[in-house]
């Protein structure tokens, strides 16, 4: 059986944070992230097409900027 996350994946999330912002010279990543175990095949297949496609819709976000001004 597999277990529940522990308290050391927030802090492993955390130093990452850290260490890229460092080396891009300014803090990239959103405050905080939302967790989800995948529980079963349709749990991962709903998230993978989640993942999948959601590069294709940055044009209907309306924080989508073009940038031929």
């Amino acid at each position: 059986m597999i277990s529940a996350p522990t308290k050391e994946i927030p802090i492993i999330v955390g130093q990452m944070k850290r260490v890229v912002s460092k080396k891009a010279g300014f803090p990239i990543w959103q405050k905080g992230y939302h967790d989800h175990i995948i529980r079963n095949e349709a749990d991962y297949r709903r998230i993978w097409e989640y993942i999948d496609t959601n590069p294709a819709k940055w044009r209907e976000d309306c924080y989508y900027e073009d940038g031929a001004e």
